[in-house]
């Protein structure tokens, strides 16, 4: 199953992408926790496209041999960067929760469907993870 779309640089245009792959994937078996980590890593690349690229972005999502593969590609070449920050910080951490939950993640440069130079990022999620403890218990 492959899904893919592009978008305008609009923070609303995130949400729409995400509720595109909602669609798209809801019948291929996932389970809810995965589909989660899957919108996760969407949004956070995604966002990261609109506030950093400030250039269209095109998002796709691949699901095939246990893995579910989240890229988004922009207009931008400069790298996307795991930033330190404290606990105040209200941005920062996007990069940190894909890291965290992903099998793995990464760029590269690239070029789009019509040669203008940009970035690929990339994280892959395993489809048949276990749950996660739930951290709110004592």
């Amino acid at each position: 199953m492959r899904w893919r779309g592009t978008f305008a640089p609009d923070a609303g245009n995130v949400q729409r992408a995400r509720s595109l792959v909602i669609q798209a994937i809801q019948d291929a078996g996932l389970s809810i926790p995965v589909v989660g980590d899957v919108l996760l890593v969407l949004d956070e690349l995604a966002g990261n496209a609109v506030r950093h690229a400030r250039t269209d972005f095109t998002a796709s999502v691949t699901i095939a041999d246990g893995l579910v593969r989240v890229e988004v590609f922009d207009r931008d070449t400069c790298p996307p960067a795991l930033l330190g920050f404290d606990e105040e910080s209200t941005s920062g951490r996007g990069l940190h929760l894909v890291a965290s939950i992903a099998t793995g993640w990464g760029w590269h440069t690239a070029e789009d469907d019509t040669g203008m130079p940009g970035k690929l990022v990339w994280a892959e999620l395993s489809t048949d993870r276990p749950d996660r403890p739930d951290r709110s218990s004592p």
